[in-house]
């Protein structure tokens, strides 16, 4: 019989497993219609994308109270959709439902 602690483990191994093979690259072109419905959130190169997908599936207030705080973690605003459409921005993407999360790819 598996513990409590065990399972848990399982299933955030699982969950990171399924966000990894869900990440992937996608233009802003892509992402736009997300933007419009409000429900990108733009991860800081600080941080790593699936670690923060999987707060959000955890709802771990704490944590994402620390990062939006810090500013690590924002809501996509129009100062980012219009830079990033002047530079056609690239990202590695997740969906985490509701939000589609993103980080900003580096071209240099």
């Amino acid at each position: 019989m598996m513990t409590n602690s065990n399972q848990q483990m399982n299933e955030t191994e699982d969950i990171r497993t399924r966000l990894n093979q869900e990440r992937g690259p996608i233009d802003y072109l892509e992402l736009q219609k997300f933007f419009a419905k409000g429900v990108i959130l733009v991860v800081d190169p600080e941080l790593d994308l699936i670690d923060v997908a999987e707060k959000i599936h955890a709802d771990d207030a704490d944590c994402i109270s620390d990062w939006i705080n810090a500013k690590l973690l924002t809501r996509a605003h129009d100062e980012h959709a219009k830079k990033w459409l002047k530079q056609n921005a690239c990202f590695e993407a997740v969906t985490m439902a509701p939000w589609v999360v993103v980080q900003e790819i580096n071209k240099s």
